[in-house]
């Protein structure tokens, strides 16, 4: 594993003299950086309490020309390297501050409660797994995109214990991309916050296993986002490493850990990205059921896996939807799961689609 990112000094940050108390912050991560090479950065509500709930970001990914290139809505579209506004695809530029915000921070009767917040930004098209360059251009004229996402994730969550030293109680929630990220990444996530009473939620980050795609697609993006220079050693297998790998380490290493993962089995948005890497309509049922065998052999791994279409549903309550319509498993409600989850109750089992 790379080291460069390693020690930290456990202070608070100077923001937090400048920040008001239950005030939304932002602050820039020092070495974290967006696709395009802009700085990124980090948001937080301190509220003062013994919790903290951090979300991270969901949103596209990008591992060739045309999923790395520029918007079509561009009429003038140059690559990241020749400047000008909005050159690259917008998951891969430095986002709004305002942006992506998970509805549940501001809600004081939701299943944070007034917990202290803290946000990771995902601007690097990589699902927090890269950590290179990669360039996407003719040979003629280059468009370089930094995959830095597993650096930005190491970088931003050794902020938020900065930030946060003291809490009692963790909540991580993983969003699509951001899904894909807490798996990944949990190693992070345990030497922060191990010692606390942890719980971590990848929300429809589903799997990317070869045995269900075109594997050399697959190692072919592995090798772009430099994947293996982001994974530990004990990660990954030989001379290359499958998503597979990631949850067998985590399943073995982090068994004691809560990890809990929501999907459909037929996930609409991973339905398109699992096309472009050779899979089929399957591909999204068979990689959430493969990462149910590798999860039962962890004691405090968890699913809650559905039927349907949906994506992302821990956003869904925010979206004011009913709740006899949310997502259902042998009838149990999926927010009723996660509240079972994050009380430590015994009713919190892994419910595979019905």
């Amino acid at each position: 594993m790379n080291k460069l990112l390693g020690v930290f000094i456990l202070i608070p940050f100077m923001a937090q003299a400048t920040c008001q108390l239950g005030e939304m912050c932002q602050q820039d991560v020092p070495l974290a950086q967006c696709g395009d090479g802009s700085q990124s950065y980090i948001k937080y509500i301190d509220r003062g309490s013994e919790n903290l709930f951090v979300y991270v970001q969901g949103g596209g990914a990008c591992f060739d020309a045309v999923t790395c290139g520029c918007r079509l809505k561009e009429k003038h579209c140059k690559g990241s390297n020749e400047g000008g506004d909005g050159a690259l695809t917008s998951y891969l530029s430095r986002p709004p501050a305002d942006s992506q915000t998970h509805p549940w921070s501001q809600e004081r009767q939701s299943p944070i409660g007034s917990s202290n917040y803290f946000e990771i930004v995902y601007c690097t098209g990589d699902v927090f797994t890269g950590f290179g360059t990669a360039d996407y251009g003719n040979g003629i004229i280059p468009r370089k995109v930094k995959h830095v996402g597993a650096k930005n994730f190491e970088l931003s969550i050794n902020m938020a214990k900065k930030l946060f030293p003291k809490v009692k109680k963790v909540v991580v929630v993983g969003s699509s991309a951001g899904g894909v990220g807490v798996t990944f990444n949990l190693h992070h996530i345990v030497r922060n916050f191990g010692e606390t009473n942890l719980s971590v939620i990848n929300d429809s980050g589903i799997p990317i296993f070869g045995k269900y795609l075109d594997s050399h697609k697959v190692e072919s993006v592995v090798k772009k986002w430099h994947v293996m220079e982001a994974a530990p050693t004990e990660m990954a297998k030989g001379d290359s490493i499958d998503f597979e790998d990631v949850h067998q380490f985590n399943s073995e290493r982090f068994s004691h850990v809560k990890y809990g993962m929501l999907a459909a089995d037929q996930d609409a948005v991973f339905q398109m990205f699992f096309g472009l890497l050779g899979g089929d309509e399957n591909s999204v049922k068979y990689s959430i059921e493969r990462a149910a065998t590798l999860m039962d052999s962890a004691s405090s791994h968890r699913y809650f896996f559905d039927q349907g279409r949906w994506h992302t549903v821990t956003f869904l309550a925010k979206m004011g939807t009913p709740k006899n319509v949310l997502p259902q498993s042998h009838g149990v409600n999926v927010l009723d799961w996660i509240h079972f989850m994050l009380t430590d109750s015994p009713e919190w089992k892994s419910l595979s689609a019905d």
